[in-house]
């Protein structure tokens, strides 16, 4: 098992009905390129449903570099996501009942889960379709008199608010 620093011993979670809460500061994932220096901070909660299967919540924040799509200016993005959740479990339901719900596995080997891909997901569900700087924002908000102006309030309103 390849070790990346976002492994929970959750063995003593599953034994009774116990809710834990992790603090991250400055955690690093990898695969987020564009993740700054700042890494990934917040809080992780763990409960125990039963002794197979954690629910997991996620409140955390972080930064991105991106350029925007409009200007092509670099600017940073603040990601803040709040109660996230995704359900873990020991072997995954062969009914498939749970096909809805986020659903990762428990390393029963090991007695742990890895929190890294669950905080890539809600990273990346955060991605807009389009990325403006705060100054196209503006821009786009307060110029109502042209027409393509308003074709792009309406692409980028979701974006915004």
């Amino acid at each position: 098992m390849k070790h990346n620093g976002f492994e929970v011993k959750v063995s003593d979670i599953l034994n009774g009905k116990i809710t834990d809460t992790l603090l991250l500061e400055k955690k690093m994932i990898p695969s987020l390129s564009a993740l700054t220096d700042e890494g990934v901070s917040g809080e992780v909660g763990i409960q125990s449903l039963d002794r197979e299967s954690l629910l997991v919540t996620l409140n955390v924040e972080a930064k991105l570099k991106d350029v925007c799509d409009r200007c092509g200016v670099n600017f940073q993005r603040e990601i803040k996501i709040e109660n996230y959740s995704a359900k873990y479990v020991c072997q995954l339901d062969p009914e498939g009942k749970d096909i809805e719900e986020d659903i990762l596995l428990i390393d029963t080997k090991n007695g742990v889960i890895d929190l890294e891909e669950l905080i890539y997901h809600a990273i990346i569900l955060q991605e807009p379709i389009v990325k403006v700087c705060l100054a196209c924002k503006e821009v786009i908000e307060n110029d109502e008199n042209n027409e393509d102006d308003e074709t792009q309030r309406a692409i980028f309103s979701g974006y915004f608010s």
